[in-house]
């Protein structure tokens, strides 16, 4: 990682480069905070917490197929991070996504663990899993990463390079991708949260129960920022929807709104985190 990075340029003179992330997942253990509620106590005689299993069950109902329906519309193609669990659960639609082109990358294989608690073999062992559960039920073997909680280890970037993989999106220190020198390999680091947190729905744009016309606003006025900074140089922005919260349909149409948006603006890509990673290797 030098001190600056450089932007990076576009195919066809671009100016902005946006990305659409999906992120599905699933936890083994369902116990953690949702809208702002407290969990479970420990001492609970039920111990299933049906109100964080339901919530995030509506990703595979109904959240899902909403935002792939919508970037089908606008032929916008986009990075979907899916646990090894979520996969497991519901390979129809990983195939799905594989089959309408979006890139299928790794998050781990279950959101409740975490990779700093593990050791170096553990940690080997649950990126392996995940590839093994996203190749099985997409057909596509994911070459990109981001963490649990994108919260790598000093193990994690070996352990990506040994098993094939391109790039990596847990770092939060650059607008733009840049090349990480592994030892004698290199990986590419493309940012999954860009400055701004545009990127995350859950706390972020929706945080404090925010409106679907208050993401929108944050959204096009982040857009505009960097447009505007583009006219020096090529620019990225980058939002993730996780479909248990932006798949509902309010939210759905405020992604579908600033898409619209987005696109009315001349040279602006609408690219998959694999195409940002193979300009910056200059394939």
């Amino acid at each position: 990682m030098s001190l600056k990075n450089e932007p990076v340029k576009w195919p066809k003179g671009a100016r902005v480069a946006v990305t659409i992330n999906v992120t599905h997942e699933w936890w083994s253990r369902q116990t953690r905070r949702m809208w702002g509620r407290d969990p479970q106590p420990r001492d609970s005689v039920s111990k299933t917490d049906y109100m964080v299993l339901t919530s995030t069950e509506y990703a595979f109902k109904s959240g899902v197929w909403r935002i792939m329906d919508i970037l089908d519309r606008y032929k916008v193609k986009g990075t979907c991070f899916i646990s090894g669990l979520a996969a497991e659960k519901e390979p129809v639609i990983l195939k799905e996504l594989s089959q309408r082109g979006h890139e299928i990358a790794a998050h781990s294989y279950d959101q409740s663990a975490q990779l700093f608690m593990m050791t170096r073999d553990q940690e080997r062992e649950a990126i392996q899993k995940s590839v093994t559960a996203l190749e099985k039920a997409s057909g596509q073997r994911p070459v990109g990463w981001i963490s649990p909680g994108t919260r790598p280890t000093e193990n994690t970037l070996e352990l990506l390079l040994e098993e094939g993989f391109v790039w990596h999106g847990d770092f939060f220190d650059s607008d733009f991708p840049y090349k990480i020198p592994v030892k004698d390999k290199v990986l590419v680091e493309v940012p999954y949260k860009v400055p701004g947190h545009t990127d995350y729905d859950i706390f972020g744009i929706y945080g404090a129960m925010k409106t679907p016309t208050d993401a929108f606003q944050f959204l096009k006025d982040e857009f505009d920022a960097v447009y505007a900074e583009s006219k020096r140089h090529p620019m990225r922005m980058a939002y993730c929807v996780h479909p248990y919260v932006s798949g509902t349909p309010g939210r759905a149409a405020a992604l579908e709104k600033f898409i619209r948006y987005a696109k009315r603006h001349p040279k602006v890509w609408f690219a998959r985190c694999i195409d940002i990673a193979n300009c910056v290797l200059g394939k």
